[in-house]
């Protein structure tokens, strides 16, 4: 987890973050991602959260039906920004819950550990942990959980029936279909399956109406997204993503959930859900763990990899002590302790896997002999269901490809991208073409960032993100009528009359129009 920029300032909450599973985390990370919830308790905007969910239970878009994915990828992406505000180096993580489903008995998986969720008393009330205690919207002092009494986690087989659909409709599915709906019922759509996972938690996580008071249900939805995001990534093409919805059929789906209906109470449309946006710019995911025989190892102590002889390796969550390890005896599967007879006890845990390393290659070896010597094969997962989803596609590297002030095409014109390199690569890389735009650049009066009109609301319009917002939030913040020439100039003898400019040499050719100070307002710092 972390974001690809990083460092302080008013934007870097807004820098493009990777989700990572739970268990992957660092200490320092999930303590920190602890931190922040505890934090968002306090203040009141965890609940303010929660009523928002709340209120779209039943009778909205959000649930049954086509506008599932889309709504809840909108609704994370303001939960993320809520977060970041707290800790802008923090990102919600997923719960990959396939790794619990692998154990005889999932209650017994570290994640309901006090370094995790927490654990629950006989009544089912959440006493241990970071979210011990916490008082729920309908005022009880406790999150109830009531583990493993219906339904059951995601495994394996579901990712893969997700991956190997070709039709939106499929996808983003008729979960609620009328009488005469002309497509059959997927039952292996994401909004059916994902509904197990609600039940098999149980307590406030069963019904929508009070599932957000239980913050796993934010790490369960993040997963769910990860696999809609999978699909995309494999199935459609970038301009399909954006365009691609089920057809708006009433006898299919409530009208709420049609293409263009609003997605309440968010002032968008359902479709907008689809926008390349939310994973250009806002977060993309970190694989799956994943493990083999040339690497039997799942770079998280709290998880184990199962590589016996009659299954293909796999990761899997470690087990409390005292917990069921029935068939796992010969491997590190207990946290803090070992396998004896079914049950984790205490005791010194096997040693760590460690990398052998390779022979050197004899000098004398010929470049035919070379070519055939064996190397250690990576993990590539064919299409079987038994293989996980993670790398049903490679995922590029992103980069944000926005300027950083309403000055960088004029800067660019005036040939300051080869005279002042050391600048404009840094704080102009869409001007100078160091990067390829998902954004259209043809348009001034446009949004450029997904969040602009959330950030707008929040008066980032003005202040210390002026320029940043100038440039790539002019829409949101009602600058159409002004040329963006015009804001380059008004903004730069504006900040001129502020501060003096910073020791880095100012673009040539500017006359009166000389750099501003816009160190404080990219996406990251300087030592990034």
């Amino acid at each position: 987890m972390g974001t690809a920029t990083c460092g302080a300032g008013s934007l870097s909450a807004w820098a493009t973050a990777r989700s990572t599973e739970y268990r992957m985390m660092t200490d320092d990370e999930r303590n920190r991602w602890h931190a922040a919830l505890n934090t968002l308790k306090r203040n009141g905007e965890y609940d303010r959260l929660s009523a928002e969910h709340q209120a779209v239970g039943s009778g909205s878009g959000a649930h049954s039906g086509p506008g599932f994915l889309p709504w809840h990828r909108e609704y994370l992406k303001r939960v993320e920004i809520a977060f970041r505000l707290i800790d802008p180096s923090i990102s919600v993580p997923y719960w990959d819950s396939v790794l619990d489903q692998y154990l005889p008995d999932p209650r017994d998986s570290i994640l309901f550990s006090d370094l995790f969720a927490g654990q629950t008393d006989p009544n089912g009330f959440v006493i241990t942990g970071p979210f011990a205690f916490w008082r729920t919207l309908e005022g009880r002092p406790y999150i109830l959980r009531n583990l493993g009494q219906e339904g059951q986690l995601f495994n394996e087989n579901q990712v893969n029936q997700v991956m190997e659909q070709t039709n939106v409709e499929y996808v983003l599915a008729y979960t609620a279909p009328l009488a005469g709906c002309p497509y059959p019922t997927n039952f292996g759509a994401l909004e059916y399956t994902h509904s197990n996972i609600h039940l098999w938690v149980g307590g406030d996580m069963k019904p929508p109406t009070t599932s957000a008071n239980d913050p796993i249900f934010f790490m369960h939805h993040s997963f769910v997204d990860h696999i809609w995001e999978l699909w995309r990534q494999l199935r459609q093409s970038r301009w399909v993503r954006e365009e691609a919805f089920t057809p708006d059929l009433p006898q299919c789906a409530n009208p709420q959930h049609f293409s263009y209906a609003t997605m309440r109470p968010f002032n968008l449309i359902n479709r907008d859900g689809l926008s390349n946006g939310y994973t250009d710019q806002m977060y993309r995911y970190q694989p799956r763990p994943s493990c083999s025989m040339e690497l039997p190892t799942c770079g998280s102590r709290y998880l184990f990899c199962d590589n016996r002889a009659f299954v293909r390796p796999h990761c899997v969550a470690k087990i409390k002590l005292g917990g069921n390890c029935n068939g796992f005896e010969s491997l590190d599967a207990c946290f803090q302790g070992r396998c004896i007879m079914g049950r984790c006890v205490p005791g010194p845990t096997p040693a760590p896997w460690r990398p052998t390393t390779a022979s050197p290659i004899p000098r004398a070896t010929s470049p035919r002999s070379r070519a055939t010597t064996t190397s250690p094969r990576t993990t590539t997962p064919d299409t079987t269901t038994s293989a996980p989803a993670q790398n049903a596609t490679n995922q590029e590297p992103f980069v944000q490809c926005l300027n950083r002030g309403p000055c960088c095409d004029l800067w660019k014109r005036q040939g300051e991208c080869e005279s002042n390199q050391a600048y404009m690569h840094k704080y102009c890389m869409l001007a100078c073409g160091l990067c390829q735009p998902t954004i259209n650049t043809t348009d001034e009066c446009t949004d450029r960032h997904v969040a602009c009109a959330q950030w707008h609301r929040d008066g980032q319009c003005t202040g210390k993100s002026t320029m940043f917002m100038e440039e790539n939030c002019r829409a949101s913040c009602g600058l159409c009528s002004e040329p963006k020439l015009d804001t380059c100039l008004r903004t730069s003898h504006s900040s001129q009359s502020k501060r003096k400019p910073e020791g880095k040499a100012a673009p040539r050719k500017l006359g009166d129009v000389r750099r501003a100070p816009i160190r404080h307002l990219h996406l990251g710092s300087d030592n990034a």
